[in-house]
Order: structure tokens, then C-alpha cells, then sequence
């Protein structure tokens, strides 16, 4: 008994040391989860302020700009095309009571002077104004609320680990306790699994310690903010300046890497464009937004299969992008997978149309971005023909022929049959709420574009064939034969300039005229003696009941 007595003694000594130690340790470990916590609720804070100075400094902005377009320089505008009317009059008088006016609607924005308002093309610089007004600010505001916010989750991180932490202490210290109870080798496994746990936790706590906390310099802010307030004025190369900047202070600094791989892109350097997608990719920039330029890029690139698999990603995330279900097709096209390219195509018209019916359900409007997607998805198929053809237009956006791995004759029945699809889908979901439905009888066989000619007395001598009209043209007439037409059908005529229509030229009404027979559609600023058609290619295309029936196209000179 004399000899067990001081061994006992010993072990109980042993252990007291060792709660003693980890009570110390379990004492260090609720301070610093206390202070990460504080940190963490600190951080969070912040965030909060900064995301509403944020949302604030948009929204008001915005709010400002509207005022500033919509109110003061349409205003001005109206006055301005006054003292046109005025000037081609000979209205002295008007002219200087319409200028007095002008100038003091001038004063009443900073939008309609230096260093906005650019005298040369009697334009304000809008995207500037917007730039200086708000979008560097709010930029700014919101990276430094992300950064506030990763900061706080990363603190917060820390002290639930420490809670973790102390719940192990916790453990080690039961596990010691019951060791003074036992008399057998098992009190040495409790101590040696208690000792365990502590070196453990003490390892951890080190990390934790070390470990270094997510930090976006303010100068990289800074600096990125810049660079998104020049992308906004198309002033690309500067841009990329500034966020070359921003990555030098934090080479890991993905909103940064994005924006800039966009800027490469607008300035169709499609290889830095796509590396600088991958590389905000790597930096932990993973959203839809990504994937979908990234594949883009690849399509334009003729990188097919990889473009084929970004899509697919961003989709399988987000199966409601239209726009980017049309981009798989075209991609698919390209890459002479035909039967796979219809399959997207019929599934991004589907999902157009149960949103729409989704949204007048709700009694909403579909959003605009709609209509944008399905009219690009037929322009981008345009494109891809127009290269083909060798006949490319400055808007065009398509992979070089040589990439291009099946040949026009392949392609060009497919790709046709899509654009009218898609065209009279669109068209018939704006205005019925379906897609279109089987066609009628009607048929236009061919369009041609012309000038009404008069002599100097003005009455009517015949109209002259032409696709080329001289720059200052402000009324063109599109002559066609047609036959198998019913008295109140939709008619829709829509005008495109440059790749993009123009609303103010669409008409809407029900077809008036025999069954049978020859029109000619007047297309026209004639009711104005200030507008006139702008120099480019336009195109005009005529659907009834919602179907695409011919269309036609010409040219405005510079």
C-alpha cells in the first residue's frame, strides 16, 4: 500500500497540472473567440454601411441622370430642333426667343456644359457625365462593402472554430477529471487522448492565428473603380491601364481580372479576353455572367468544344438564359452539330415563351432583356452567314471561315430556317403571348426599295427602283406584289438599321387592301423636316399574322 500511495500522488499531481493548463488554454481560446467575434460583428457593420452608402449613391445617381436626360437635355433638344425649324424659316424673331430659352435650360444641368456637353457633334457625352456622377462611386462603395463582408465571414469563421475549440477543451478536461477515478491503464489512455486533443487544439489555434485575413487594399479599390468608370466610356485601353494597376497592388483580385478580360474583349483581343476569363475564374469569380462571355470568347476564337462546355455549365446552373441557350446553338452550329444545335434552339424558344406567359400571368410586362436575347440570337446566326459569305458587316461577330468546321451550303438551310424562327417567335410572343401558329395562305414574292418621284408641281410621276439613296433621304417606299391576303390580319412592318431596329419606324395595323394585288409602304420622316434616315444599311422586313413574309434592303449613303 506504501508503494502504490506516492504513484497515486504523482498521477494526481500529473493530471491537476494539466487541467490547470488547459483551463489557461481554454481561457485564451474564450478570449479570442470573444475578440474574433467583435472583429466579425465590426466587419458586418461596416458592410452594412458601406452597402447602403452604396445602393444609396446608385439609385440617386441614377435618379439625378434621369432628370438630367430625360427633363433637361430632351428638353433642350426639342428647343434646339425648334430653332432649326426656325433658322430654315427665316424666323429671326424665333430664333432668338427659342435660343434664350435654350441657354437657360443649359444652366439647369451640368449635363448640357463643360467638359460634357461636346460642342463638335452637338451631343453630350452621356457615359462621362454618368462615369463622374455615380458609377465610380457606387463601384468603389460596393468593393469595399464585398471586402468588409469577406472580412467579417472570415472573422466569423475564426470564432466558431474557436467554439469548437473550446468545446474539445471542454472534453479534455472531463476526460481528465474521470482519469483520477480509474485505477487501471485506462486513466493513461483518457490523459494521452486528452493531451492529444490538446496539442490538437493548440496547432489549430496557431493557424488561426497566422493564417492571414482576406484584405482588398483601398488603393486596388481605387484603381479597379477607375478602370470601371472609363470601361462605362467605352475607353477601353484606359481602362485596362487602370486595372493593370489594380492587379499590380492585388494580383488575385478577380473583379479586376473580369473587367479587364472585358475590356480585351470590346477591343477585340479575344485571346487576352479569354485568359483574362480564366484567370477570374481561378481567383474565385465563378457566376453566370463569367461563363457566359468566357464562352463566347471561345466561340469567336473557334474554339468550339470548349465554348460547348462553358455553356453547358452557366446552364446547367441557370437553365432560363435564353440568350445563352441561343449561344450553345450557334456554337453547336458552328461545330456542324446540327441536330444538337435544333434541340437548343426549340428549348430557348419554349423558355421564351413560358416566361412570357409567366410574367403576363402575373400581370407584368416580360423584361426587356427578352426581346434583346431573341432578336441577337437571330443576328448572331446573321453574322455567322454574312462570314460565310464573305460579306461581313462592321457589327458582325462570328468565328474567321477558316475555324469554321462545316461549309455555307451545310449550314445556310439550317441557319436560315432558325433566324425566321426566332424572328416570328418573337414577334408573335410580344404581341399574342404564343408562339405563332401554323401560316396563312398569304405570299409576297419580292420586295423592292424606291423613290416616289414628282414633278415640279408635285403631282406623282412613278416610283425609281433603287437600293442606294443619297445621304438627307427622309422617305423611302417599299414596293411589292402579294397575293392570298384576308381583310384584318395583322400586319406588322419592323425597320432595322445597322443590325438593330428602330422602333420609331415600326408599324402595327390589319391588313386593309384586296386579296390580291400590288402595295407600296411608304417608310418615312416626311411628316418632319428635320429627321432624316441616318447613313447605313437598312433592312425591312413585313410579317403577317406573325409570320415572316419577305423583307428588303438598302443603303443610305454617308
Amino acid at each position: 500500500m506504501s508503494n502504490e500511495s506516492p504513484q497515486e500522488d504523482r498521477f494526481q499531481s500529473f493530471v491537476s497540472i494539466l487541467i490547470a493548463t488547459v483551463t489557461i488554454i481554454a481561457a485564451t481560446t474564450a478570449f479570442l473567440q470573444a475578440f474574433a467575434g467583435n472583429q466579425a460583428a465590426e466587419a458586418n457593420r461596416q458592410a452594412q454601411e458601406l452597402s447602403l452608402q452604396a445602393t444609396t449613391k446608385r439609385v440617386t445617381g441614377a435618379v439625378q441622370f434621369s432628370y438630367d436626360w430625360q427633363g433637361a437635355f430632351q428638353t433642350w433638344r426639342e428647343i434646339d430642333l425648334q430653332i432649326i425649324h426656325a433658322e430654315q424659316e427665316g424666323d429671326t424673331l424665333a430664333i432668338e426667343r427659342y435660343t434664350e430659352l435654350r441657354d437657360r435650360v443649359a444652366s439647369l444641368s451640368p449635363l448640357l456644359g463643360p467638359p460634357y456637353y461636346e460642342t463638335s457633334v452637338n451631343w453630350p457625352d452621356s457615359a462621362r457625365y454618368e462615369a463622374d456622377l455615380y458609377i465610380v462611386d457606387s463601384t468603389r462603395l460596393t468593393e469595399q462593402f464585398t471586402a468588409q463582408a469577406e472580412l467579417g465571414n472570415a472573422w466569423d469563421d475564426i470564432a466558431n472554430a474557436f467554439v469548437i475549440q473550446l468545446t474539445l477543451l471542454a472534453v479534455t478536461l472531463s476526460l481528465y477529471g474521470l482519469s483520477n477515478s480509474l485505477k487501471s491503464w485506462v486513466r493513461w489512455l483518457f490523459v494521452f487522448v486528452g493531451l492529444s486533443m490538446v496539442v490538437f487544439n493548440l496547432g489549430w489555434m496557431a493557424y488561426l492565428l497566422i493564417a492571414p485575413l482576406p484584405e482588398l487594399p483601398q488603393a486596388a479599390i481605387e484603381a479597379y473603380a477607375q478602370g470601371v468608370g472609363m470601361a462605362y466610356q467605352a475607353r477601353d485601353q484606359e481602362a485596362i491601364q487602370y486595372f493593370d494597376q489594380a492587379l499590380s497592388i492585388q494580383p488575385e483580385y478577380a473583379n479586376a481580372l473580369y473587367e479587364r478580360a472585358n475590356s480585351y474583349f470590346y477591343l477585340g483581343d479575344y485571346t487576352n479576353a479569354a485568359q483574362g476569363y480564366e484567370a477570374a475564374l481561378d481567383a474565385g469569380r465563378d457566376d453566370t455572367s463569367l461563363g457566359w462571355n468566357l464562352g463566347w470568347t471561345y466561340y469567336l476564337l473557334g474554339r468550339f468544344d470548349d465554348a460547348v462546355s462553358i455553356n453547358q455549365q452557366a446552364l446547367t446552373r441557370d437553365p432560363t438564359l435564353i440568350g445563352l441557350r441561343m449561344n450553345q446553338g450557334l456554337v453547336l452550329l458552328a461545330a456542324g452539330r446540327f441536330g444538337n444545335a435544333g434541340v437548343e434552339y426549340a428549348q430557348a424558344l419554349e423558355e421564351a415563351a413560358r416566361q412570357v406567359s409567366a410574367s403576363r400571368a402575373a400581370g407584368q410586362e416580360p423584361p426587356s432583356s427578352l426581346w434583346f436575347y431573341l432578336d441577337a440570337g437571330a443576328a448572331d446566326l446573321e453574322s455567322l452567314l454574312d462570314t460565310l459569305n464573305g460579306t461581313p458587316k462592321a457589327w458582325t461577330q462570328s468565328p474567321p471561315a477558316s475555324v469554321i468546321s462545316t461549309g455555307l451550303s451545310n449550314l445556310q438551310n439550317d441557319t436560315l430556317g432558325y433566324i425566321r424562327g426566332i424572328k416570328e417567335a418573337s414577334v408573335s410572343l410580344e404581341y399574342t403571348g404564343q408562339l405563332p401558329g401554323l401560316s396563312s395562305n398569304a405570299i409576297v414574292p419580292s420586295m423592292q426599295a424606291g423613290e416616289k418621284i414628282d414633278d415640279d408641281a408635285g403631282n406623282f410621276l412613278r416610283y425609281d427602283i433603287t437600293e442606294s439613296f443619297p445621304n438627307g433621304t427622309n422617305d423611302v417606299v417599299i414596293l411589292f406584289d402579294y397575293s392570298g391576303m384576308q381583310t384584318g390580319q395583322s400586319e406588322i412592318w419592323k425597320v432595322y438599321v445597322n443590325g438593330f431596329e428602330d422602333p420609331s419606324l415600326r408599324v402595327v395595323s390589319d391588313w386593309k387592301l384586296e386579296d390580291t394585288g400590288s402595295a407600296v409602304k411608304q417608310i418615312t420622316f416626311a411628316y418632319s423636316n428635320v429627321f432624316v434616315f441616318t447613313p447605313g444599311e437598312y433592312v425591312v422586313e413585313l410579317y403577317v399574322d406573325y409570320h415572316l413574309m419577305q423583307s428588303v434592303k438598302f443603303f443610305v449613303e454617308e
